[in-house]
């Protein structure tokens, strides 16, 4: 096939089968070693010029699809909101993916004017750059964005200019000349040039500090775990850069394993880290003669410490939350300090087998863990009968004591309304027999005749369909629906210890 006649339909197919020759190549191990490095920079090659391309009609898609042409723009006449819901459909990908691809497109778009001048792109020199293949979309994007927010504090001048040029050669710049493969080693990385081009954006725009980080500090956020069904909690979080300058550095003087312990026998920068020591549950490093991959134990004995660096960091939090939480000035609910509420049958502690399960998740934990927190925490025994009601709770004024607080979250687990999955901490103890009722001895408040309600269904159990009635000491729900409010009641609330059924 003669590459001047080809079309990009037959280039590409082309490249699928150079890509099936060199796979079958590899599998005969006919490439190893540098071979595979090679085989990088060609592919990346390939890649940067499909990437130019495809920003490139992602644009032109935009263009035609811009508002002002109303209903003959492209993405209406195809039936589609914007542009980028078009390019996702048709290109089969993420809405963001062709979002990222429109968004570098149109930063380097030339056109012609309609008097046919034409009009170069906002940064020509990076158009030059990405449709050479000098750059790749990763490098353009980040010169783009960078300067972009530049110009809109201050005006476009030479300095500017003068600046995308400088970050161009930067991307583009090797060091010396290609070895014996061919292989060109670049002066910067991606994240080197981006870290490159914050500085000059501070140099060219000193002023534009405060509201950037007016910005950063609105987009800061930590989301509540969300609990998978494999019991997994996970999470997001975007931290500023101050709230990463102080989380970094409390991390960091645990997980260091140039961190002195002075408790320790030769404490000092030869002695073990901070995070060797038994007080802080193993959160940081085990560090020392052997370095940061392990420690010596006193009989000389090395230690490998096979914690993943992630692994190290998340016992590292968790050790300055375990601190924080134990320090006087903690914040305090319902009148204690934060506690982890433990559930675990008097019967499988007695035994040393089963499981234990924490208010907040779904999962169990072993009994081995069990035993583990009983070696350093104040643990609160919650003894249930064979019903799986709450014993030798005691009795109250109007309002549930703190002893009668910690009993609901181990018996109910959080809002006993089926399908509501708030937790204790974030829940009322609500009378199921009215505290007035002339029924319920006015002034006292059985823990059987108390159930964790969260505020919505609190504030609606007396005028919702919902009804709550204590058996056996436990409550029980009749749900709405069709068969009316005689519906068998139900044990309610998400007590895990006992039998299954």
């Amino acid at each position: 096939m003669d590459l001047l006649d080809a079309s990009i339909g037959d280039i590409a197919v082309r490249l699928r089968d150079l890509l099936a020759e060199q796979r079958g190549a590899a599998a005969a191990s006919a490439v190893s070693g540098d071979g595979w490095l090679e085989a990088v920079q060609v592919w990346e090659e390939v890649g940067r010029a499909s990437d130019a391309a495809r920003a490139w009609v992602a644009a032109e898609v935009e263009h035609e699809s811009r508002r002002e042409l109303e209903g003959s723009g492209l993405a209406y006449r195809h039936g589609f909101a914007s542009a980028k819901k078009l390019v996702a459909a048709t290109a089969n990908i993420s809405e963001r993916t062709a979002g990222a691809r429109m968004a570098v497109g149109r930063q380097v778009r030339s056109s012609l004017s309609p008097t046919g001048l034409p009009l170069p792109s906002r940064f020509p020199a990076v158009e030059r750059a990405l449709f050479a293949g000098q750059v790749g979309v990763d490098a353009a994007s980040i010169i783009c964005r960078t300067l972009s927010e530049v110009v809109s504090h201050v005006a476009w001048s030479e300095a500017v200019d003068e600046a995308e040029q400088r970050l161009v050669e930067a991307a583009t710049e090797t060091f010396g000349e290609a070895d014996t493969d061919g292989l060109l080693t670049p002066r910067y990385t991606v994240e080197e040039l981006a870290r490159l081009a914050a500085r000059i954006r501070e140099h060219l725009d000193p002023d534009g500090a405060e509201p950037r980080d007016a910005v950063k500090q609105q987009l800061r956020g930590f989301s509540y775990p969300r609990v998978g069904v494999d019991g997994m909690a996970r999470g997001r979080y975007a931290l500023p850069p101050l709230q990463l300058g102080v989380f970094l550095a409390a991390v960091d003087s645990i997980l260091s394993p140039r961190t002195a312990d002075p408790d320790a026998p030769g404490g000092g920068s030869g002695g073990t880290g901070v995070g060797g020591a038994a007080g802080l549950n193993g959160a940081g490093d085990l560090s020392g003669a052997t370095g940061p991959s392990g420690s010596a134990d006193p009989e000389g004995i090395a230690v490998v410490d096979s914690r993943t660096a992630e692994q190290k960091l998340l016992d590292a939090v968790m050790a300055l939350i375990e601190l924080a939480a134990a320090s006087p000035a903690a914040s305090r609910l319902n009148g204690s300090a934060p506690t982890i509420n433990v559930h675990v049958t008097a019967s499988d502690l007695e035994a040393g087998r089963g499981v234990g399960w924490i208010d907040g998740s779904t999962e169990p934990i072993p009994m081995s863990t069990i035993q583990m927190l009983g070696c350093d925490a104040e643990l609160t025994a919650t003894v249930f009968g064979a019903a799986g009601q709450v014993l030798s709770q005691g009795k109250s004024q109007r309002l549930a004591s703190r002893r009668q607080r910690r009993a609901l979250a181990a018996r109910d687990g959080g809002c006993v309304i089926p399908g509501c999955t708030a937790p204790p901490s974030r829940c009322q103890a609500h009378h199921v027999v009215p505290w007035t009722s002339s029924s319920f001895l006015a002034g006292r408040t059985d823990i059987d005749n108390l159930a964790l309600l969260c505020p919505f269904h609190h504030a609606t159990i007396h005028t919702s369909a919902w009804q709550l009635v204590m058996i056996g000491g436990k409550p029980h729900v009749r749900e709405p629906g069709w068969r009316g409010r005689q519906n068998p009641a139900r044990a309610a609330g998400q007590q895990r210890v006992g039998g299954p059924w």
